[in-house]
């Protein structure tokens, strides 16, 4: 090497050096050719320790080895390690391939922002990065996907052990899921789960309620459009929903009100995974994952017209259809203490619930399901006493939901219609414990003299075995 080559070489390492952002040089081989002072710092490793090292020895998830293969640049990519001092920390990062007569003989990387916090502080001078943030603080829910989990699901029953085989399965592959079921089973944390537990945890979730977007914005806000390509449009363009959920989950809820229109713009994106802004004519790749959900008939609409068949079949590759609760009432006695440690957390009174309410309220149908269980569960958290919860909290409808279409109780007075409620109860229990008075009364918690007492108004033909 001549001196006023190696002179060069001097000054550009020098430059990097001095650079206040951290840089990194993986060579083709995958190993590491330069790594300047401030990602030492940054790593809490020297430099030089890092020099001639395979880029996993040191980033385990490091993506360099992905771009030297498709000699495609990342920008602004969000990053976060798994090892080391900087473990679980995200930052924003630059991936540039180096490439001569097409072939690849280094990737530069280069941190943008070592924090999220950095990010935000700096997000307005770069739109993209904007739009992306305003997701976060606005949709927060929606994009820690570690907020939904599997554990999340709540019940042991069959059915719902089931139900989690099933997402696992889902989950492992890349194809399209439909998500069907009731208002208020709890479709959209099936989505998140599925999300989760995919290879793809750690991108963006993006949630779309098709039904809350007017028919006009769309286009817009699925794919974006360019600064000033219609009347009110910001200036500097906007990023759409699959953009951001690039790499990611995308999940439709409520797909069946999607229109006709936007029926087929969304079939073409996901036949070609690219598309192209409003106003715009750029091409843009996206690798997306699609999970659409539905409390509708999609086949009857397609028969009826009103949902494209070739969309129908292009989402409906896997289905997951939710279970409604009075498919697994079972699981109430779990699902209830849930429900009722957020509402502590969100008033911070705790209260407890009387062994008779969940078998009252595991003879109720629950026509809407998990969403109408916490819906109830709040009116009696609320409306209760002290810090019990008792079968006299339990409303007038659900009460009479429990009493059959033959058992009507309008007209009864408070007491009776209570009084009938515990005889119901202890039979049920007595069913249970195979007449076993003691184990009876320790399930319903009260004393064996209240139980005799129950037990004299029922009845004979009622508690014979």
């Amino acid at each position: 090497m001549n001196k006023e080559k190696e002179k060069s070489i001097n000054i550009y390492k020098k430059c990097l050096e001095a650079l206040p952002m951290p840089v990194l040089l993986v060579g083709a081989d995958e190993h590491i050719l330069f790594m300047n002072k401030s990602y030492g710092d940054f790593l809490g490793m020297e430099p030089e320790a890092a020099i001639g090292k395979h880029v996993y020895e040191v980033i385990e998830n490091s993506r360099t080895p992905l771009v030297l293969k498709t000699q495609k640049a990342e920008y602004a990519d969000r990053h976060k390690y798994i090892n080391g001092k900087v473990k679980g920390q995200e930052i924003i990062v630059h991936r540039i391939p180096i490439v001569e007569n097409g072939k690849s003989l280094a990737v530069f990387g280069l941190l943008m922002f070592t924090s999220i916090e950095d990010l935000m502080a700096l997000a307005d001078k770069n739109q993209k990065i904007n739009d992306e943030l305003d997701y976060y603080k606005t949709k927060l829910l929606e994009l820690q996907s570690s907020k939904y989990s599997l554990d999340s699901i709540v019940g042991s029953s069959p059915v719902i052990r089931e139900l989690k085989d099933e997402i696992v399965k889902v989950a492992a592959v890349r194809q399209t899921v439909l998500i069907t079921g009731e208002s208020g089973v709890g479709k959209e944390l099936i989505a998140h789960s599925i999300h989760h537990c995919s290879q793809r945890h750690e991108r963006m979730f993006v949630r779309v309620n098709c039904a809350a977007i007017p028919e006009n914005l769309f286009e817009s806000e699925f794919f974006g459009y360019v600064g000033g390509s219609f009347s009110g449009a910001s200036k500097n363009g906007k990023t759409g929903k699959f953009e951001l959920a690039n790499n990611g989950t995308l999940f439709l809820d409520e797909i069946g009100e999607m229109p006709l229109f936007m029926q087929a713009k969304l079939l073409r994106v996901l036949q070609e995974k690219e598309l192209t802004r409003v106003g715009g004519n750029k091409m843009i790749s996206v690798d997306v994952r699609i999970i659409a959900a539905t409390n509708r008939d999609l086949k009857k609409m397609v028969k009826e017209g009103k949902f494209r068949e070739d969309l129908y079949y292009r989402l409906n590759i896997l289905n997951v259809k939710a279970p409604s609760l009075r498919e697994h009432l079972e699981d109430i006695p779990e699902l209830v203490p849930g429900i009722l440690e957020e509402l502590y957390q969100e008033n911070g009174i705790k209260k407890t619930v009387d062994p008779e309410v969940y078998t009252v309220l595991q003879q109720y149908n629950w026509p809407g399901n998990v969403r109408e269980l916490n819906n109830i569960l709040s009116k009696m958290y609320y409306m209760a006493d002290g810090r019990h919860i008792t079968v006299l909290n339990v409303p007038w409808h659900i009460l009479q939901g429990t009493q059959g279409e033959k058992e009507s109780i309008s007209g009864d007075s408070m007491d009776s219609m209570v009084e009938a409620l515990e005889q119901q109860i202890v039979l049920r229990t007595l069913k249970q414990t195979e007449q076993n008075l003691t184990k009876t009364a320790k399930i319903l918690k009260i004393s064996r003299p209240r139980l005799y007492r129950i037990m004299e108004k029922i009845p004979k033909e009622e508690l014979e075995p």
